[in-house]
C-alpha cells in the first residue's frame, strides 16, 4: 500500500507541475484491492501532497452510498473515512471514482484535472474532435458528459454510460475524466487530453482543421490491432 500511495502522490505532483490542476482542484485515485481504493484527501494541493495524506475507502460505497439513521435521516458513510494520521478526508468527488471502477472491472486508476484547454472546451459542452493520429489510440473522439453540479450523486450518473466504452471524457464545464490500467496510463491519458484540446484551439484560429477520413481511421484501427 505504502508504493501505491508514494506513487499516486508522484502522479499528483506532475499534474501540478504541468499545470493540469491548479490550487486545490482535482483528484486521483487507485485501486488498493478488490473492494478498497486510495484517494487523494479533499482540500489539499496535489504538488505538496505527503503519502500519509492518501485515504483509503471501501468500494462497497459505489453500491450503497447511504445508510438510514433510525430517526430517519440518511448519511454517506464514506465521509466518515479518514486518513488514520491526519484525520483528512477523501475527495469530494469520490462518487465519481467509485462509479468507475464499478463500471470498468479493467481500470485500476482514475485522475480528474480542471486542464485550462481541455476545461476550456468542456464549457462549450461538445466533444473534442479526432484530429490527430494518436487520438485514434486514445478511442477516436472525446465526447462530452452532461453538466452535473461538483461532488453530487449527479456527478457518477452523467459519466455512466460513456465510461464504459471511453478512457477519457470531458465534464461539462467541470474538466476532465482519465482512467487507466495504471495510474501512469491514466496520467498519459490525461495529458494527451490537454494535448488535443490545445491543438483543436490552435487549428481553429487557423481557420479550422481536417479531421481523419474515416478510411484514415479504419487503417489507423488496423494498425492498432495487428
Amino acid at each position: 500500500m505504502e508504493k501505491l500511495k508514494e506513487q499516486i502522490v508522484n502522479i499528483s505532483k506532475l499534474l501540478y507541475d504541468r499545470g493540469l490542476v491548479v490550487a486545490t482542484d482535482g483528484n486521483v485515485s487507485a485501486r488498493l484491492s478488490k473492494d478498497k481504493i486510495l484517494i487523494t484527501p479533499r482540500g489539499k494541493c496535489k504538488g505538496f501532497l505527503k503519502s500519509d495524506e492518501i485515504v483509503v475507502i471501501p468500494l462497497v460505497g459505489a453500491l450503497r452510498l447511504r445508510r438510514t439513521r433510525p430517526e430517519g435521516r440518511e448519511r454517506n458513510p464514506i465521509t466518515s473515512y479518514q486518513s488514520p494520521i491526519t484525520g483528512l478526508k477523501p475527495s469530494s468527488e469520490y462518487k465519481m471514482h467509485l462509479e468507475v471502477y464499478k463500471q470498468r472491472k479493467d481500470v485500476n486508476a482514475v485522475i480528474h484535472t480542471h486542464s485550462p484547454f481541455a476545461t476550456a472546451f468542456s464549457t462549450t459542452r461538445k466533444p473534442l474532435k479526432p484530429l490527430l493520429a494518436e487520438t485514434i489510440l486514445m478511442g477516436g473522439e472525446i465526447p462530452c458528459a452532461k453538466f452535473a453540479t461538483p461532488s453530487t450523486d449527479e456527478v457518477p450518473k452523467s459519466i455512466s454510460k460513456w465510461i464504459k466504452t471511453h478512457d477519457s471524457l470531458l465534464l461539462a464545464n467541470h474538466g476532465v475524466l482519465a482512467i487507466g490500467k495504471s495510474l501512469e496510463e491514466a496520467f498519459f491519458q490525461a495529458e494527451r487530453v490537454e494535448f488535443l484540446a490545445k491543438v483543436n484551439f490552435l487549428a481553429r484560429i487557423l481557420g479550422g482543421g481536417k479531421e481523419l477520413s474515416k478510411k484514415d481511421i479504419e487503417e489507423l484501427k488496423r494498425m492498432i490491432q495487428s
